[in-house]
């Protein structure tokens, strides 16, 4: 027979219980700014039970502990909150009762901890403010029970449910935490043998899980489930009424899915700059300023992506161990040039993103971004859908803005609403637009092989919007304000679209004729470049093929254009007689396609263009001479084609202008003469054709400097108006074209130039500064165009 305890070793044990309480209280106090009664209360439900041993050790000293009369309905009822009653099928019932990490239900243990706690986050940055959000939110008194933590893969969803499941973990019943992956019931199932729950070999999944949720609905509350990953929306569909019977849950789903029914959501983004450097700089190195600057344009690539902004840091520190060998400017050099999935230097890394079991997961950076996202889940119409998005700028994108870019597509709306759903883009509500972020981009240009088929109405749409008059750069179907988001687009869809076609070389043109019009030479140098080598491509394996051939040509026109606005008169010549040569010959190898006969035309207007502007004036009446007998023999083939007779004006402008400029004044006089009868024609015949109406304000020009050459002052001012007028109308209807304003220029220039030679200081002076302005603004907005600089001088 067992002695019952002495007083000291009552006293004792009663010191060594009230210890562990105090441990335990400090313990939870760090996780938590609540003091935790559930401890200490289990501290005192065993010291009670103690007590009441020690009395009725004095009576029964000699029986058996299972004889002491001590049960569950001996020992005060312990919650958390208020219990849940029991339900008719569950076998949990009875009162409750806390023992260390299990909870007694009757005959029935259940553990605390239904499943192994997740991985403890090793870095937690920036996001304490939504810890607190989610726990207002779940603990509420009218708060859903069920709350989607979302945001795009990568982003930090599962590290905050995590956290919150380590810090909070106290203040519920029962924990668990599972990866739903592609079924939820599946998960759920998982919860069985923690429950003591077995099944009927033949019963299935549905019947099963009815009896498993009806004994989670006995649970005592709250308890805590975290769904991991549930991003498939019909599987989120056929379970969300089985998860409304959890009233005595907090579920926590993280999920893609951006909204669903009444469940509340919290969405997450990337971190700001100050904690995605701190997170980079955590895993990398600290950075020196120069380094800072190359690391946000990073974050900017990626989209702010926590996974990728740690990955690229793990990767470069595997780089960089003894020496640097791989910089932070080599690494933003691969995300602009090759994109995020090519980078030159890449090594396997360790990270916990969806990993499974104990071990870290360990792979390539690129694999690793890859698998966020599966296309497969999509259906066609939507991958195709999100194909646009893929190859357009990672920019909120109206939806108006997208009808236009995507006209007579089908389901528009309905396609553009479920891919936001299912957390593919953001949809901006406000402002009722829609966003990609660079690593969806990324992944869906890397694994839809249909890419260029889907993008096929964009780049048509792009192209009708960007298309000019043939030999001007003046828009048919947009304004230059639009136009200034349409070469964006087309100059995204142009580096995102591997393996350019005839199509895509077409917008690389129009891309370019655009920043010539509007005076940004840089840019359209590089897109006329692309151009040349797309045509010289296509032409390499089609020899002989008018279509590529004619394209390359035209290239080569644009390139000596652009090189004689920079002032490389000599390169200028060169790409000017490669057009002139490859025309000549196309036009004797199909003499039927009388455009080419019209490409030599131009050609040879080019050549006289640049001759003179060298100096070389006889060499460029002779080429002025040829192109006007290419132009009267196609007017006079075909006079009702608008373009021909336009040409043959421009050649009469011209040859009028060398001999002006020779001191043949009647001569030149003559040829204005025919070239404004043939404009007014134009003009009046197309009054809304802006490139008719800049050339009657040039034949009006001409007109005046050659009367004021004459001496004819009165009749040279009053082309001048003339001149002054129409130029005044385009410059204002066409801003961002900086022929038309420097034209503008021109005009204040000669009314300064008239007013000075009838001695009128004042007057030539304000027309001088009017002059000056327009050419300053052209100098700094062009600062390649060589000829503002050298106008601006004039009035300096």
């Amino acid at each position: 027979m067992k002695e019952k305890p002495s007083q000291w070793e009552f006293i004792a044990t009663v010191l060594v219980l009230l210890a562990c309480a105090g441990w335990a209280f400090y313990e939870y106090r760090q996780e938590s700014e609540k003091i935790p009664f559930e401890p200490v209360i289990t501290a005192a439900t065993w010291l009670i039970a103690l007590l009441g041993y020690t009395k009725l050790g004095k009576k029964r000293s000699a029986e058996k502990p299972a004889d002491l009369g001590i049960s569950a309905q001996s020992i005060p009822e312990v919650k958390i909150s208020n219990a849940k009653n029991t339900v008719s099928q569950s076998h949990i019932s009875g009162t409750n009762v806390h023992i260390g990490d299990v909870i007694q239900y009757a005959d029935h243990p259940i553990p605390r901890a239904l499943t192994k706690a997740p991985f403890f986050p090793e870095t937690f940055l920036g996001r304490e403010a939504d810890l607190r959000r989610i726990h207002e939110r779940l603990f509420a008194p009218d708060g859903n029970f069920l709350l989607l933590v979302n945001g795009e893969g990568g982003i930090g969803k599962t590290t905050l449910a995590s956290k919150y499941y380590h810090n909070y973990q106290h203040e519920y019943a029962h924990t668990a935490w599972l990866l739903s992956e592609k079924s939820i019931a599946n998960a759920l199932l998982q919860l069985a043998d923690p429950l003591g729950l077995q099944f009927d070999e033949r019963m299935g999944t549905e019947g099963r899980l009815d009896l498993l949720l009806t004994a989670m609905a006995d649970l005592q509350k709250p308890c805590l489930l975290v769904l991991d990953n549930a991003n498939e929306l019909p599987d989120l569909d056929a379970n969300y009424q089985h998860l409304r019977r959890l009233s005595n849950v907090h579920l926590l789903l993280t999920t893609r899915i951006s909204n669903f029914e009444k469940a509340e959501t919290l969405n997450i983004e990337g971190l700001p700059e100050a904690e995605a450097l701190a997170l980079f700089e955590g895993y990398y190195r600290p950075l020196g300023d120069e380094d800072r600057a190359l690391f946000f344009q990073i974050r900017e690539a990626v989209g702010g992506n926590t996974l990728v902004i740690e990955l690229l840091a793990k990767n470069l520190t595997l780089f960089n161990k003894l020496k640097t060998n791989y910089t932070l400017g080599a690494l933003l050099a691969d995300l602009q040039e090759k994109g995020l999935l090519r980078l030159t230097r890449s090594q396997e890394v360790r990270t916990d993103y969806q990993s499974k079991g104990a071990q870290m997961r360990r792979e390539k950076p690129e694999d690793i971004i890859a698998a966020m996202y599966d296309l497969g889940e999509l259906p066609r119409e939507e991958v195709a859908l999100l194909s646009i998005f893929a190859v357009l700028p990672a920019e909120s994108i109206g939806f108006e803005t997208l009808e236009t870019l995507l006209p007579g597509l089908e389901n528009l709306e309905t396609g553009l609403l479920a891919l936001a759903q299912k957390g593919w883009i953001e949809y901006n509500e406000a402002g009722n637009a829609f966003k990609c972020s660079p690593v969806v981009q990324e992944i869906v240009r890397m694994k839809n092989a249909e890419l260029r088929a889907d993008c096929t109405v964009l780049v048509d749409a792009l192209n009708e919007k960007l298309e000019y008059e043939f030999g001007t750069g003046h828009l048919i179907n947009a304004t230059y304000s639009e136009a200034l988001h349409f070469a964006r687009y087309a100059e995204a869809v142009f580096s995102n679209l591997p393996k350019p076609d005839w199509n895509i070389r077409v917008l690389i043109e129009r891309i370019g004729s655009f920043h010539q019009t509007t005076g940004n030479l840089e840019q359209a140098l590089y897109f006329y470049e692309a151009s040349m080598l797309v045509d010289k491509s296509l032409c390499a394996p089609e020899p002989g093929n008018p279509t590529f051939e004619n394209g390359l040509a035209i290239s080569y026109s644009k390139l000596g254009e652009i090189h004689r606005a920079l002032g490389n008169l000599e390169q200028a010549l060169t790409f000017f007689e490669q057009y002139n040569q490859l025309t000549k010959e196309l036009y004797e190898a199909f003499p039927q396609k009388i455009k080419l006969k019209e490409g030599i035309g131009l050609s040879s207007q080019f050549m006289g263009n640049t001759h003179k502007e060298l100096g070389n004036l006889d060499q460029a009446l002779i080429f002025y001479k040829q192109m006007s007998i290419v132009f009267e023999e196609l007017y006079e083939a075909y006079p009702h084609n608008v373009e021909f007779k336009n040409g043959l004006a421009i050649s009469y402008s011209k040859l009028g202008s060398t001999q002006s400029a020779l001191g043949n004044l009647e001569q030149a006089l003559s040829f204005f003469e025919k070239d404004s009868k043939l404009t007014k024609e134009l003009y009046e015949a197309y009054p809304q054709n802006i490139d008719f109406k800049n050339g009657l304000a040039i034949s009006y020009f001409n007109f005046g400097s050659t009367q004021s050459d004459l001496g004819n002052l009165e009749q040279a001012l009053t082309f001048y108006k003339q001149y002054n007028h129409l130029e005044k109308e385009l410059y204002e209807a066409y801003p961002q074209n900086v022929e038309f304003k420097n034209n503008l220029a021109i005009s204040y220039y000669n009314f300064g130039q008239f007013n000075q030679d009838q001695n009128d200081k004042l007057k030539a002076r304000q027309y001088f500064r009017q002059a000056e302005a327009l050419w300053t603004e052209l100098v700094q907005t062009s600062p390649q165009h060589a000829k503002f600089q050298r106008f601006l001088s004039m009035v300096k």
